[in-house]
């Protein structure tokens, strides 16, 4: 059903649709042409249903910090016990156990910059010497029963790869203290 005063019309479930016929419009070029009405097209469409979901992925939330390694737990303590080591001048063997928690701290710190790599290049502070107690070796026999205690009860929470260096970590945690005895 085409007339020529009203442009095109058509039926669609017993409703008449009709499109105005536009009057003819100069274009740049300066020839007649017809003003097409813009419709949406197929691939507007596609590109909105598409991109909504990817706009609401961009505006979400990031997701929250992974908690901290148990391991840099282990690290930080066994720095400590090297410095407690070091303070110990007239114990013959504190020297060779200064060494071995330092081996254990430098070890841990890179299995936890290698599971989860810094973030910043910035160098951090350097940690501050604990206060020598009354009883140095009394305290350095604590630490070492101490991280002995917390490396066995984080070996069970770890995976096979992990949970060995933290097994040789005790274990050696628990030598050291026999040669302090």
């Amino acid at each position: 059903m085409k007339t020529p005063a009203d442009g095109i019309s058509a039926a669609v479930d017993d409703q008449t649709i009709s499109f105005a016929r536009l009057p003819p419009r100069r274009t740049a070029a300066g020839t007649m042409g017809r003003v097409i009405s813009e419709s949406v097209s197929r691939r507007r469409v596609l590109f909105a249903v598409a991109a909504a979901p990817l706009a609401v992925a961009c505006t979400a939330e990031p997701p929250p910090p992974p908690p901290p390694d148990p391991l840099s737990a282990l690290a930080a303590q066994a720095r400590a016990d090297a410095k407690l080591a070091q303070a110990l001048t007239t114990v013959p063997a504190a020297a060779e156990i200064a060494k071995a928690r330092e081996t254990h701290a430098s070890l841990l710190q890179a299995e936890v910059d290698r599971e989860r790599p810094p973030q910043s290049s910035t160098v951090s502070p350097a940690p501050t010497a604990p206060p020598t107690p009354p009883d140095p070796l009394a305290a350095l026999r604590t630490a070492l029963d101490e991280a002995v205690r917390e490396a066995s009860a984080t070996v069970a929470s770890l995976p096979a790869y992990r949970a060995g260096l933290v097994g040789s970590v005790a274990a050696g945690c628990a030598s050291l203290r026999e040669v302090l005895a």
